[in-house]
C-alpha cells in the first residue's frame, strides 16, 4: 500500500511541477518547446433524458516538462520508498 501511495504522490507532484516549469519556460526562447502540449480532448455530449440532463466530455493538456519529470518519478518512486520508513 505504501508503494503505491509513493507512485502516486511522486506522479501528482510531477505533473504539477512540469506545469509550472512548462509555463515558466514559455517566454524563454530556447527552453519554449518544454510548453509544446497538445490538446487532448473527447469532444462533449450531451444526453437529454426525462429526469435530468447528462453532458460528457474530457479536455486536458500535458506539456512536455510534465512528460519528462513523470519518467523520472516513475523512476524515482521505489529509490522514495525504500527511504520512507528508514531508522
Amino acid at each position: 500500500m505504501k508503494k503505491v501511495l509513493v507512485y502516486i504522490a511522486s506522479i501528482v507532484v510531477a505533473l504539477v511541477l512540469g506545469g509550472v516549469i512548462g509555463n515558466l519556460c514559455a517566454e524563454v526562447a530556447p527552453l519554449s518547446w518544454l510548453d509544446y502540449a497538445p490538446p487532448l480532448h473527447i469532444d462533449t455530449h450531451d444526453w437529454n433524458w426525462y429526469i435530468a440532463d447528462v453532458t460528457f466530455g474530457f479536455q486536458s493538456k500535458f506539456n512536455i516538462a510534465q512528460l519528462i519529470l513523470t519518467i523520472v518519478a516513475i523512476f524515482t518512486a521505489p529509490k522514495i520508498n525504500s527511504l520512507i520508513g528508514k531508522k
